[in-house]
């Protein structure tokens, strides 16, 4: 196994990062408004907020070199030579760009040389074909960053699968997807399987019925098949086999949805009871599927985008709504985790298999070509609508996770605000680790609950013993033993799950999703130990403990680096990545505006008054009451990024350049629109009438008995 790395490329590289993170952005916010689709340019959208959905975030991706401890023996192999081979060890191995499939149930990965230039990234953690499995101490996962699949022949796509945060294959026993919110149910179905003769059929559910359509399987191109003008994410793969299945002529409708769950969606739903039922996210997808499961004792699933590209290409004639549904232009959610190329091989799930990460949707209008087109979506995100599947000869594509084993995950409860939020200890047998497909640099953390700290970080992920302390439970910050203290804003998804963004850049930091796996056990490293507050008082101001709850006008600043000044904005341009969706802030001392934008329309997502806590903290009110909030951190290249407690897109992190007003902003996807300064004084962001899917899902730690000091 042989690895270079030349850190003379190192600000290239960043600089394409950017253009990969903003890759999976693309289309993100589908601006879908009411009135025949037309978007007063002047104010921000009103009206039918069914028509517009959640944004997402981000693309990929990096290599890193990654640490190879030994089991309990608190070493590790001589990684000053940052080009030397490096090989990894039973207990943690290695992740990195162009990692080779290993499918043993090892817990080993190898790695290689270069960021991969389609920014494909893959996810550790498919699951087996049994089902979700989760990390044992038998299969220990690699601590490493997250990594991109290379762009191979279509024979290697169709079975390798690069790690994040676990090594596997599609076909690995020790394939993992997250235990928060992969749970076994102990009842899948309440009435016995029922046998589905092939053939077409209709399925009834109290007063609501739907036609099922058989789909003999068979072999075919998954991806854009011209010979130019092809999307980079649409890149084709070929020989790709899919299994007789069964399709849902129609995407679920408003009535069937109510006879399944016993309710409406949950409003803001305006569509009629024949309509497409939209508004719901890939975890209430997920929740229908399984009580229509139940309900049938057919094993129905959410199609993959392989099921719905091979009956869109070949028996579009026998289905409806297929290239321009009734969800948000038309999209309907697939099963696959985002991924920026296709995987090969025979009924592809994609990588990270019920991982809780971004999603795929299709029919993808606003692409150069809805039936192979294909968008990212938080996976919390509303507005693609579901077509269902059956599988005619198992009981699931293999590898897909049962969709009565996928629930959101949750937090229960906030600690209170001490300088040691107990959620980070891991003790010796556990480490956080990266999780998903879309991340930035290298992590990897142990953290004992006395204060004793091991972080593996930045583009080599060289590894060093200090101490942790943490800042009113939204700020993790490592302090080595020698060397200068590293800060990761964070938002837990649940106790095993979380988002991080950091102000080391690419090159020393990381941004993306962790997860807590259970690993070998390691020996605590010896560290001369303060208290947590001891440590938080020597870092600064930017650490003193507040009253998050009750936040003192004392607190409340406005971080200086923020402002962009006159006739500038943060832009995250889409451009160069074929996005038609391009997103701008404006920040100014007395408004914060931030927009999606496209076609010469604009749809408010956060304006109003603004501050920040502690250069980490940042919060948007409108003058009607809504409140966005946000992490941030700003790196020393100026790059802006935030991390999202908003609930259609919580944890989800964004990037942004500070870019002068004019012509060299796009104009072919958003006309003057990114180029001007966002107006001040425009209504409330349309998610401000979602319900608890517009609302931020900040919950600020309680001070402890005494109060915050």
């Amino acid at each position: 196994m042989n690895r270079i790395i030349n850190l003379g490329v190192i600000p290239a590289i960043t600089a394409l990062v950017f253009f990969l993170i903003t890759c999976s952005n693309q289309n993100e916010t589908p601006i879908d408004p009411p009135n025949n689709g037309k978007i007063d340019s002047s104010s921000s959208i009103s009206g039918d907020p069914s028509s517009s959905s959640a944004p997402v975030q981000g693309q990929v991706s990096s290599s890193s070199e990654q640490e190879s401890e030994q089991s309990s023996s608190g070493t590790e192999p001589d990684s000053s030579d940052s080009g030397q081979e490096v090989s990894s060890s039973s207990d943690e191995g290695l992740s990195s760009a162009n990692v080779q499939n290993d499918s043993s149930s090892s817990g080993a990965t190898s790695s290689s040389d270069a960021v991969s230039s389609s920014g494909g990234a893959s996810s550790g953690g498919a699951s087996s074909s049994a089902g979700a499995a989760t990390s044992s101490s038998s299969s220990t996962p690699s601590i490493g960053t997250s990594s991109s699949r290379a762009q191979t022949s279509s024979s290697s796509r169709a079975t390798s699968s690069s790690s994040l945060a676990s090594s596997s294959s599609r076909s690995s026993s020790s394939a993992a997807v997250s235990s928060s919110s992969v749970r076994s149910s102990s009842s899948v179905a309440s009435v016995p399987p029922v046998n589905t003769p092939k053939d077409d059929f209709t399925e009834r559910v109290g007063s609501a019925s739907f036609d099922m359509i058989y789909i003999p399987g068979g072999t075919f191109t998954l991806g854009c098949e011209k010979s130019s003008g092809c999307p980079s994410d649409t890149k084709a793969v070929e020989n790709v086999k899919v299994s007789n299945y069964f399709i849902s002529k129609t995407e679920v409708t408003n009535g069937l949805w109510k006879a399944v769950m016993g309710s409406d969606i949950p409003p803001p739903n305006y569509a009629s009871n024949t309509g497409s039922a939209t508004h719901i996210t890939w975890y209430d997808a997920m929740e229908f599927t399984c009580k229509l499961s139940n309900l049938t004792g057919r094993k129905y699933h959410m199609t993959t985008e392989a099921e719905w590209e091979y009956a869109a290409k070949k028996y579009k004639d026998k289905l409806s709504n297929i290239g321009g549904g009734s969800g948000v232009s038309g999209e309907e959610w697939a099963y696959n985790s985002w991924n920026s190329t296709h995987m090969g091989g025979t009924d592809p799930v994609g990588p990270g298999s019920g991982m809780h990460t971004q999603k795929t949707r299709r029919d993808a209008n606003g692409t150069s070509d809805n039936i192979v087109g294909r968008l990212i979506r938080s996976i919390e995100g509303i507005g693609p609508a579901l077509r269902l599947a059956i599988s005619a000869d198992m009981d699931y594509p293999p590898s897909y996770v049962s969709p009565c084993d996928l629930h959101a995950p949750k937090m229960e409860g906030e600690p209170t605000n001490s300088y040691r939020d107990p959620r980070w200890v891991t003790g010796s047998g556990s480490m956080w680790v990266p999780n998903g497909t879309i991340a930035i640099g290298g992590f990897g953390l142990r953290a004992w609950e006395d204060g004793t700290a091991r972080l593996c970080s930045g583009w080599n992920n060289s590894c060093t013993n200090g101490q942790w302390f943490s800042s009113n439970n939204i700020a993790f910050v490592f302090v080595p033993s020698s060397g200068s203290i590293k800060k990761y804003a964070y938002i837990f998804l649940d106790d095993k799950q979380g988002s991080l963004i950091s102000d080391g850049g690419f090159t020393n930091g990381y941004i993306g999703r962790i997860e807590k796996r259970d690993t070998t056990s390691y020996d605590k490293p010896s560290v001369t130990l303060k208290s947590g507050e001891e440590l938080a008082k020597a870092a600064g101001d930017d650490f003193k403990m507040v009253d998050m709850v009750n936040i003192p006008a004392s607190a409340q600043k406005q971080d200086p680096r923020l402002i962009d000044g006159p006739g500038k904005g943060w832009f995250q341009n889409n451009t160069s990545a074929g996005g038609v969706h391009h997103y701008r802030k404006d920040v100014d001392a007395d408004e914060f505006r931030f927009t999606v934008n496209q076609n010469n329309g604009r749809t408010m997502l956060a304006n109003g008054t603004w501050f920040t806590v502690n250069n980490t903290f940042l919060r948007v009110k409108h003058k009607d009451g809504y409140t966005a909030d946000y992490l941030y951190a700003v790196d020393s290249d100026g790059t802006f990024y935030h991390n999202s407690f908003m609930g259609y897109e919580r944890g989800d992190f964004r990037m942004f350049k500070k870019e002068t007003n004019g012509d060299s902003w796009p104009k072919t996807t958003c006309g003057n629109i990114c180029s001007e300064e966002i107006p001040k004084g425009l209504g409330a962001s349309m998610y401000s009438q979602q319900g608890a899917t517009g609302k931020s899902t900040f919950v600020p730690a309680p001070c402890p008995p005494g109060g915050c000091k």
